[in-house]
């Protein structure tokens, strides 16, 4: 995912930045302690990464702008932290089809509700708000029949559209033209 890991890569730590100076390391740090748990430099510095990233990050990803600063820090600390992050609602978590999970900060309920185009080829994620009625009315219908039909209370849904984006699509049908004109020699 090329362009969240650019992204990412923008999510630098802040130098010296205390934890609780953020939404989400003080949710964070209530949650930890809730749980019986120490704010640990590691729990932190994931949190900090997460709210400082412009896209959604992979563990690795994670991993590798921390240890830029905390060389010390493990990879399976950091997986770790994420579980947790995920367990309680601070981050979501998505799989959107290359083999790694990416995570984000939850977006509070006052956010912009949206859904997302995930390109296949480059992984890219467009997040998409502007609904027109007709697409407001399906969903709201397809809850409802949902609710009903299996007695289950909805509060949120995600939903992702996989397919190739403009670039990707640009980029092949130039592939293609190139191999076409290189066969006619």
């Amino acid at each position: 995912m090329r362009d969240s890991a650019e992204k990412g890569a923008r999510a630098r730590l802040k130098p010296g930045m205390k934890h609780g100076g953020s939404p989400c390391c003080m949710e964070l740090e209530g949650g930890i302690r809730n749980r019986g748990l120490r704010m640990t430099l590691p729990r932190q510095l994931v949190a900090q990464v997460l709210e400082a990233a412009e896209g959604y990050l992979s563990a690795e990803e994670i991993y590798s702008i921390i240890r830029e600063e905390y060389p010390a820090i493990g990879l399976a600390t950091v997986y770790r932290t994420l579980v947790l992050l995920d367990e309680m609602g601070i981050v979501n978590r998505y799989n959107f089809g290359e083999g790694r999970a990416r995570y984000i900060v939850t977006e509070d309920q006052t956010a912009e509700h949206h859904h997302q185009l995930v390109c296949e080829r480059c992984y890219k994620v467009i997040k998409y708000s502007d609904f027109i009625e007709d697409e407001r009315e399906l969903y709201r219908k397809v809850e409802s029949v949902l609710s009903v039909k299996h007695g289950f209370k909805i509060n949120r849904h995600i939903v992702q559209f996989h397919g190739i984006c403009p670039d990707c699509r640009k980029k092949e049908k130039q592939e293609n033209e190139n191999e076409s004109s290189s066969g006619d020699i």
